[in-house]
């Protein structure tokens, strides 16, 4: 898998059947919570929230899906005493109103909108922005935009965590949408994600051609990698 092959996934479809819209978001919930996602944020959040005092910590979510991330980042906030205050954002309305359900069914509160990242820009700072298994859905030129508008509205960190484009991946991923997963969608997007995701030294170029100066990344079992960048003058 040298190189990337980037073909529209189903969850990209406006027509997509709603039952269909919403088994894919379930099945993407559960296999997020078995990766352990959210903990992948948490260290970081961790990080920037010992260094602002008492104000509450501001994040923002792109492509939040079912929000299962911001819902689960909020829960271990609460746990541990820590404000936030999370905003959360997606291009389709339909995930909108399925990530509006599940924050009321955890009694979780997330300012839930809808946002075209692609069109759009950010529309006020945070001190954490954030994504997840998104950047792998886009171009070159359009993931170097989302990460440049990253940039521009983080105060402190930009975190993205997505899947890495390998063999060994591919199969990981074959096999655990379909143990995870009744969702045919999930069980073609799955696979097709890591087709279309970059490698850890790609997205690391794309992130500098950004602007980003101040950046780690690091792989993470399974099949992901996580970016930070600092924002300049910021640890």
């Amino acid at each position: 898998m040298r190189t990337r092959v980037l073909i529209p996934e189903q969850m990209d479809d406006p027509n997509l059947d709603r039952s269909k819209h919403e088994q894919a978001l379930r099945g993407l919930q559960r296999i997020n919570a078995w990766t352990r996602n959210a903990s992948l944020v948490w260290k970081h959040v961790l990080a920037v929230a010992a260094n602002i005092g008492d104000q509450p910590l501001r994040i923002l979510d792109l492509a939040t899906g079912s929000a299962d991330i911001p819902i689960s980042l909020m829960k271990l906030a609460s746990s541990r005493g820590i404000a936030l205050q999370i905003d959360a954002c997606d291009v389709s309305e339909q995930a909108i109103s399925v990530a509006t359900k599940n924050c009321h069914a955890a009694s979780v509160e997330v300012c839930l909108f809808c946002l075209d990242i692609l069109r759009d820009e950010i529309p006020e700072q945070y001190d954490v922005v954030m994504c997840s298994q998104f950047l792998h859905h886009l171009t070159e030129k359009e993931a170097v935009s989302v990460l440049r508008k990253m940039k521009s509205a983080a105060t402190r960190r930009v975190v993205v965590v997505d899947l890495e484009r390998n063999r060994m991946n591919w199969l990981q991923v074959w096999f655990a949408t379909r143990i995870l997963t009744r969702s045919d969608v999930v069980h073609f997007d799955g696979p097709q994600s890591i087709r279309a995701a970059f490698t850890c030294t790609e997205c690391y170029t794309l992130a500098q051609q950004a602007g980003f100066t101040n950046l780690t990344i690091q792989r993470q079992w399974p099949c992901r990698f996580v970016l930070v960048g600092a924002i300049d003058g910021t640890d």
